[in-house]
């Protein structure tokens, strides 16, 4: 059951990563015609600056549960040279905790920004309205997946005897789904 979950949960994550990228090719597209406008024209193309915000948002919190799938967040490794490699799975499982904790924190206190935002239908007023509601939604959801991904590597650490972190141990559990 948990591998089928963590799996799907996996998926789920890489393909937001390829939105993300996706959102990257449609930021440029925002911002290169407002800047051709601006120089030669003299004038912005409203709503291109909102929506170069929105999705630079979007690129970087969806991007987060891909990134710690590939295992591709920077850790500091001094501490993994100098010990064995059962304290090493310890110290896994401590990173572990200590990040689905603090990135749970921030998950309930952007989801409660998100849902107050979303029933009040928050907007922005600058040169034309544009809603905000959705990029917080987006922050919550990605913090979200982000949390639950540290959440399965802290049972995987848990479970697996020689546990490694980029799932180069015998005995590691199958991660449908994921990149190579």
């Amino acid at each position: 059951m948990f591998s089928t979950l963590s799996g799907a949960i996996r998926r789920l994550s890489l393909a937001l990563g390829v939105i993300a990228g996706a959102g990257t090719a449609l930021l440029m597209l925002t911002v290169v015609p407002d800047l051709f406008s601006r120089s030669f024209l003299g004038e912005a193309v409203y709503g291109m600056a909102e929506t170069g915000i929105f999705l630079l948002v979007l690129i970087v919190y969806l991007a987060l549960g891909s990134a710690q799938v590939r295992k591709e967040h920077f850790h500091v490794g001094v501490l993994d040279t100098l010990i064995g490699r059962d304290a090493q799975r310890w110290v896994w499982v401590l990173r572990f905790g200590i990040s689905a904790l603090v990135c749970g924190v921030f998950t309930w206190y952007a989801s409660k920004g998100a849902i107050d935002s979303t029933l009040s239908l928050e907007q922005s007023y600058a040169v034309i309205e544009y809603p905000i509601w959705p990029a917080k939604i987006v922050v919550a959801l990605g913090l979200l997946l982000l949390t639950v991904q540290f959440l399965m590597d802290l049972v995987d650490a848990l479970t697996t005897p020689q546990y490694l972190p980029d799932g180069g141990h015998e005995g590691a559990p199958d991660h449908a789904g994921e990149a190579p």
